[in-house]
């Protein structure tokens, strides 16, 4: 089954939100090239050779946007993205997934999002635990976050 979500991506010239395929499979997350020019991606000088399903192998450039999960409060950040003349939709892989804690439900099929700070939290104070000062240290780890 393929699981579709909407993005949002923004680089320096705009910002639009497009139907992005979940990729668990793909190690690194690509974007089709008419996105990336629209956009404004930035551009690096890199470039990073990538091997698709049945073996075939080329070379992409790399660029820099910023993605963002409306589905899941607007969470995201900046992130290299293999940009394709191919590629007729973004695939988003776990380059992205893995460092923002998202998971795919495998009952409902929706993305998730599995926080290992947060899951101590709710554990802690679900056996009372949790003070005031562990209060304010989680404050001020999920500031540094943002």
């Amino acid at each position: 089954m393929r699981i579709y979500q909407t993005i949002r991506f923004q680089g320096a010239r705009n910002t639009t939100q497009e139907n992005a395929l979940i990729d668990t499979g793909a190690d690194i997350s690509i974007i089709p090239l008419k996105l990336a020019v629209m956009i404004g991606a930035w551009r690096t000088d890199q470039t990073i050779n990538i091997s698709g399903v049945h073996g075939q192998s080329r070379t992409l450039p790399l660029g820099v946007a910023h993605i963002y999960f409306p589905s899941l409060s607007e969470m995201g950040g900046r992130f290299v993205i293999a940009i394709s003349d191919i590629e007729q939709k973004p695939i988003i892989g776990m380059d992205i997934l893995r460092p923002l804690g998202i998971n795919i439900d495998t009952r409902t099929h929706q993305l998730s999002v599995r926080n290992e700070l947060w899951e101590a939290f709710k554990t802690l104070s679900g056996v009372g635990v949790l003070t005031f000062v562990g209060i304010k240290i989680l404050e001020s780890v999920f500031e540094e976050k943002r």
